[in-house]
């Protein structure tokens, strides 16, 4: 489901991935080499926990994003550098890294976690 516009502190606001329990979700930000966190609420309202939640470097572009079946990691493709940035998701939606796979080809578009 979209997220508004107007609700991401970027206006590159490119994927989105919500975890498998609803709680929380991720947006990449293409322009600005970032991933933004936010709660989701009663109603699906959504509550912006932080802007910069991750940062994956000048450049980078990150392009999509994809959260596997257990919740607990955030993987982003970045198409400007070729790599696969991976984050562990914390228990109030925090983001700590986890490793990076390089070597992507370029433009490798979509991402699924397992």
């Amino acid at each position: 489901q979209p997220i508004a516009t107007s609700a991401s502190p970027f206006p590159a606001a490119c994927w989105v991935a919500i975890t498998p329990n609803g709680r929380f979700a991720y947006t990449t930000n293409t322009g600005s080499g970032s991933v933004s966190s936010y709660r989701i609420g009663w109603a699906g309202r959504l509550t912006l926990i932080d802007a910069v939640a991750a940062n994956t470097g000048a450049g980078s572009g990150p392009i999509d994003a994809a959260i596997p079946p257990t919740g607990r990691r955030l993987d982003v493709l970045n198409g400007g550098n070729g790599t696969i940035k991976s984050y562990r998701i914390g228990t109030l939606g925090q983001l700590t890294p986890a490793g990076t796979v390089s070597g992507v080809p370029a433009g490798t578009t979509g991402l699924a976690s397992n």
